[in-house]
């Protein structure tokens, strides 16, 4: 038993020796090699903070198996870029093997200080050498400059955190990794911020965002506005303010549920967005009641697109919107559970997201109650209004209005393009889709194509061809005289959130 079990140990070993050595017919590359790149674009980059992985491969020409001299960094040991050649991580490789007709990787990463560099575009060539040539890789990324806030770390390895709910029979906590800010604070164009955790701005103070601010989150992080506090966002044409995610290669400009959300928690008070651009979170923002009157929210000129959830979604709040554009979302566009009080004009709701959505998933949900897991709570929907509003999207049914007869649900929507197509009359029994109904539906557009410019790029201005133009209410047209753009509406306003155009031909 043991000669057989000892005969299998050697034989395993002979295998595994004869796989693992080395290739004594190896030859020295003479010009035998071929890169896959001639340029490694690493993007953009924030200044000590390690960027993404990228790779690009070197191939063997040859029929035999070749040894490269050598690759290396133009900077050597002192280059802010890192290497990984087929396994091994370094800046300077010597006798790289090849087998023939085969490739290697080669990934690349930088971590840069930007105190360090002369110029924020920081370039440096990779060199591969053999007995014969000498060619290179251009390395670029552009580095950026920021201010970063995350929570504090312990000596015990734990991370801040705030307490977002507390257990008011138990006494049980759930928290999640955050901070909070120092009192008053202000945020400027000078230079991107970028937040790792929660962000929360505390009680009785306010975070002013002026013009051109730019805020990165990473993943799971996000900003809250907690109980007696506001946040205010003071973008113009041009110089929006922009609330986005910190992936900034290509592949992620549009790739929903990088971040979580902007939390208005209940009892913020005066919260104002205009002229922002807020994209690629879960929820763009999530808004509780506060305990007075006013709006929760002011939200003016301002986009939202690409949430893996909902762009903007209320729970028994106060919103006042115009000037909106939305698009692409898993869920709805606009969500609104346990009544409340809302007025929107001039806005686009719209959602061509990929995913199957049922009427609950249209582009505007609303309902005076909320379910979870134990009961249904019912609050009266004080007021919703629309007017000279686009509602569309790619799915059948893109506006649902549902009511629990337990509470009120007052509703009117005019001048309006909504997409509701029920071919098989599923929901001729709901009279809050009664679409004929005049004293909650006045000229409406029903199921028309309102002929966005390119939805499948956010852009969704409408066409000289859409049936939208010169449909508005002048009244409300006043109210809002110009478009997202800045063009005047106050002659023939158009509905949504853009005056019409005319598409390039390009």
């Amino acid at each position: 038993m043991y000669r057989i079990i000892a005969g299998i140990f050697f034989l395993v070993l002979i295998i595994f020796s004869s796989s693992c050595r080395k290739n004594f017919d190896t030859n020295p590359s003479q010009g035998d090699f071929r890169i896959e790149k001639d340029t490694v674009f690493l993007d953009s980059v924030f200044t000590g903070i390690a960027s993404h992985t990228y790779r690009f491969k070197i191939y063997n020409t040859a029929d035999n198996d070749i040894t490269l001299d050598r690759i290396y960094l133009e900077n050597g040991n002192q280059s802010f870029y890192r290497l990984n050649v087929d396994g091994d991580a370094g800046k300077s490789f010597e006798d790289v093997l090849i087998h023939a007709q085969d490739s290697i990787f080669v990934f690349v990463e930088v971590t840069a200080d930007i105190n360090q560099l002369t110029d924020p575009v920081y370039e440096e060539h990779l060199f591969v050498e053999d007995q014969s040539k000498t060619e290179s890789v251009l390395l670029t990324a552009f580095v950026k400059d920021a201010y970063f806030y995350y929570p504090q770390r312990f000596p015990d390895g734990s991370k801040d955190s705030l307490t977002v709910y507390t257990d008011p029979q138990t006494g049980e906590t759930s928290k999640i990794a955050g901070f909070f800010l120092n009192g008053d604070t202000t945020f400027t164009d000078d230079k991107p911020i970028v937040i790792y955790g929660h962000m929360a701005v505390p009680q009785g103070h306010i975070l002013t965002i002026e013009q051109g601010a730019h805020l990165y989150f990473h993943f799971n992080s996000g900003l809250i506005v907690w109980e007696g506090a506001t946040l205010k966002v003071n973008g113009s044409l041009g110089h929006e303010v922009i609330f986005e995610d910190d992936r900034m290669e290509p592949d992620f400009e549009n790739k929903p549920g990088m971040w979580n959300y902007i939390w208005l928690r209940e009892n913020s008070i005066d919260n104002e967005i205009n002229y922002a651009i807020i994209k690629n979170a879960e929820v763009g923002i999530v808004a509780y009641p506060s305990g007075n009157a006013n709006p929760v929210l002011k939200i003016k000129n301002t986009q939202i697109y690409n949430h893996s959830l909902v762009g903007i979604y209320g729970i028994a709040t106060n919103i006042k919107g115009e000037n909106l554009v939305f698009n692409n979302f898993g869920m709805s566009a606009l969500n609104i559970q346990l009544g409340g009080s809302y007025q929107f004009k001039h806005c686009t709701f719209a959602n061509f997201s990929g995913g199957i959505r049922n009427e609950k998933s249209g582009a505007v949900y609303v309902s005076n109650y909320l379910k979870t897991p134990d009961q249904i709570f019912v609050a009266d929907l004080q007021n919703f209004e629309m007017s000279n509003i686009i509602v569309y999207g790619n799915s059948s049914i893109e506006f649902y209005l549902d009511k629990d007869p337990a509470a009120d649900f007052n509703y009117h929507v005019f001048n309006s393009l909504i997409k509701f197509e029920d071919p098989q009359h599923h929901f001729d029994d709901v009279p809050e889709v009664d679409f004929t109904d005049m004293s909650h539906y006045q000229n409406i557009l029903l199921n028309e194509n309102p002929v966005f410019e390119d939805p499948a790029e956010n852009k969704l201005l409408i066409g000289d061809t859409s049936p939208c133009i010169n449909q508005g209410d002048i009244n409300t047209a006043l109210t809002v005289p110009f478009d997202l753009l800045g063009v005047d509406r106050t002659v023939a306003p158009d509905l949504g959130a853009y005056q019409h155009i005319t598409f390039s031909n390009n």
